[in-house]
């Protein structure tokens, strides 16, 4: 009879804090098609039943007849269920470990059929692992957006700066214009040159 599989097949260590680890483990759940039974996150555990499996999945045993023994072969109505139990392991890792039960019926010659569990060789429980492993490396928590202030400010800061306000020419400023006459100006009716003493009679 074959013996159950090691404990190494049957658990692995995923570098994910507990609820992350949690949605990984549910996430191969879905891919592989599985109907989930009963779960409780708070256990951190997760019954799931799977499809029909083959004697590559599990050992049914053998069946004595008056021509010797053979192999019991799985039927089409066989079942397969897959005990989930996550654990964490500190703050940034958790134990994953998957447990699988085989169950088929068995038809032994002159007696009717009986319902017989299997052993499972562990193939399943090691794929399913493996899922798992590179489903945690794809799972991250979900990242938000932060409201981008700078896009309103950045729009604002390139707008062109107003134009100066035009500058009223004076003559001063126009090439070749007339210079202005001081000796003509005055300011409210007096000469802006100083009052100088007339020159001597000769």
């Amino acid at each position: 009879m074959t013996q159950p599989p090691p404990d190494e097949q049957q658990q692995v260590v995923i570098p994910l804090p507990y609820d992350l680890a949690w949605d990984a483990v549910n996430a191969v759940i879905t891919e592989n098609s599985f109907h989930v039974q009963a779960q409780d996150m708070t256990n951190g555990i997760i019954e799931a039943s799977g499809p029909r499996f083959t004697l590559h999945d599990a050992d049914c045993g053998r069946i004595k007849s008056v021509a010797g023994s053979y192999t019991a072969d799985p039927e089409p109505d066989s079942s397969s269920v897959y005990n989930f139990l996550v654990r964490p392991r500190g703050p940034e890792a958790t134990i994953v470990e998957v447990r699988a039960t085989f169950n088929s019926s068995v038809k032994v010659p002159l007696h009717p059929a009986t319902d017989v569990d299997c052993v499972s060789h562990g193939i399943q429980e090691s794929n399913i692992l493996r899922e798992v492993l590179v489903q945690a490396k794809q799972t991250h928590r979900p990242v938000f957006a932060k409201p981008n202030g700078a896009t309103t400010q950045t729009t604002s800061a390139s707008a062109p700066a107003p134009a100066p306000a035009p500058r009223r020419t004076t003559s001063i400023d126009k090439p070749g214009g007339a210079q202005p006459n001081l000796s003509s100006s005055s300011n409210h009716g007096f000469s802006l040159l100083p009052n100088l003493p007339a020159p001597p009679q000769q």
